[in-house]
């Protein structure tokens, strides 16, 4: 019997399985899941013109032109901005992060200033508008920051946290029953006979639905023989997909693929995925 193509076993599968329903988790739990509902951004990010430097924040017009000396009025730092206006000759000190003064329009940065007590010299003329992140630089209000169907990584994450998503709604977790087949095979960490292997097939492949992820229940080894095999697919019942590993040949001790559907009837099984790297058919 010709074997399936991949794409063709892989467009069944898909067909056959959800669609999944939609949760609430919070974002601490959010990494690798997947995005149900669009996120998009609440306010501006900054929310107000912020200095991208150590320095002082100014009025460009007042030191457009060298020398210029100002009286300094006050400090602006992150998360303590500064409550006053600047007025014509004034200045306010500046810390990186720290909102902008009202009246303000640009950051000279220190190293390009002396100060003496309340009073500031301006050595080197600044542009106008330097060292200042605008309000809404990295976003805008209503900016879509996470789209629909985006497996949240940790950049997303990051994203979704500036823009105040406390809990989001995602897809549930497919969920995958998996078991191999074998006598020859042991766990790794039990002592193999001289006629067995390790297995090894099942640990790759559960590793690699929990990186996309899935949930796996991983049944181990199903030795082989037909009562085995079906206690093992009722214990599947329920998943989103059965997935196997070995048996799938035609020797005398493979009872995967042939009785597929007898083990499927045996066990009651409602519709749902029936998998294996061989695959030929999924039972409906």
């Amino acid at each position: 019997m010709a074997l399936m193509p991949v794409e063709t076993a892989r467009e069944i599968i898909l067909k056959s399985v959800g669609p999944f329903t939609i949760e609430t988790i919070p974002l601490s739990k959010a990494l690798g899941r997947v995005l149900a509902k669009p996120i998009y951004a609440k306010r501006d990010q900054p929310p107000f013109a912020a200095s991208a430097m150590d320095g002082y924040a100014i009025k460009h017009a007042d030191a457009s032109l060298l020398p210029a000396s100002l009286k300094i009025i006050g400090t602006s730092a992150a998360g303590h901005s500064f409550k006053g206006s600047l007025r014509k000759g004034t200045a306010v000190r500046i810390l990186t992060g720290a909102p902008l003064p009202k009246g303000s329009d640009t950051v000279v940065i220190q190293e390009n200033t002396n100060r003496e007590g309340d009073t500031l010299q301006i050595l080197e003329v600044t542009p106008k508008g330097k060292n200042v992140r605008r309000e809404g630089l990295d976003f805008a209000k209503g900016d879509l920051l996470v789209p629909t169907n985006t497996i949240l990584s940790p950049r997303d994450i990051g994203l979704l946290a500036a823009g105040n998503a406390a809990s989001i709604k995602v897809y549930r977790r497919a969920k995958v029953v998996l078991f191999t087949t074998g006598d020859e095979l042991v766990l790794p960490g039990e002592r193999p006979r001289a006629d067995q292997i390790f297995s090894s097939n099942s640990h790759a492949i559960a590793a690699m639905l929990k990186s996309f992820g899935v949930e796996v229940v991983n049944l181990g080894i199903v030795k082989d023989n037909l009562k085995a095999t079906i206690a093992a697919v009722k214990k599947g019942l329920g998943a989103d997909v059965l997935l196997t590993t070995g048996g799938a040949s035609g020797g005398d001790h493979d009872y995967v693929q042939a009785p597929a559907n007898l083990l499927c009837m045996a066990a009651r099984a409602k519709p749902m995925s029936w998998a294996y790297p061989a695959i030929q058919y999924l039972p409906s």
